[in-house]
């Protein structure tokens, strides 16, 4: 699918005592590493090597929410969107990575214990930097989408700095490079809806 816009960010935007809070209370959950295409118990650092840790909390969702649904409008997608998955905490440490994926699955949910994942897709996806620049060197964030011209790969500027916070469409690929010193902190989130028609 080509996009008039590919994704949607709003640069240093959060603040850094918000950006503490949520950092608070996701480093209080059980870490553990990252599994991949959302197969329970599956990990492959060929493909991803960091790890992780789940946040429910109705704190964090009234600070990301406004801004998802602000660039869902401002991006011209307008996705009907109704539910946050819940978020993750992903710390990436000295060559730690995650190659090119999508967040999309084939099928809806299917038979999930919360009910208002019941028959849903991801259909956008959030990153918001917890680290600030200085932190750690390498750790970039990149897109590859199609364009008119064909594929084309983006690193996106401003992505390092600390409180911003990036949406994209969740089919829309992307990576994040090896971390080559210090230590990475990312919150990601995806927002559900019902199946594209």
């Amino acid at each position: 699918m080509i996009l008039k816009n590919h994704y949607w960010y709003f640069k240093k935007e959060i603040s850094t005592a918000h950006i503490n809070k949520i950092i608070k209370i996701c480093e209080k959950q059980k870490k553990q590493d990252a599994e991949i295409n959302n197969e329970k118990g599956i990990v492959d650092k060929k493909k991803r090597d960091c790890t992780v840790s789940w946040c429910d909390d109705t704190r964090i969702y009234n600070i990301i929410n406004p801004y998802i649904n602000t660039a869902n409008k401002n991006a011209e997608w307008n996705y009907h969107i109704d539910w946050n998955e819940t978020c993750q905490y992903t710390v990436y440490n000295k060559s730690q990575f995650y190659g090119y994926h999508a967040d999309t699955f084939v099928n809806p949910y299917k038979n999930h214990k919360n009910k208002n994942y019941e028959g849903k897709v991801r259909k956008l996806s959030m990153t918001l930097q917890l680290s600030d620049p200085s932190d750690y060197e390498g750790g970039d964030f990149y897109f590859k989408y199609l364009t008119n011209k064909g594929v084309v790969e983006e690193k996106v500027n401003g992505a390092k700095d600390k409180g911003t916070l990036i949406v994209f469409p969740s089919f829309v690929f992307h990576q994040v490079t090896p971390v080559t010193k210090g230590t990475r902190k990312s919150l990601v989130n995806w927002t559900l809806g019902y199946p594209f028609k």
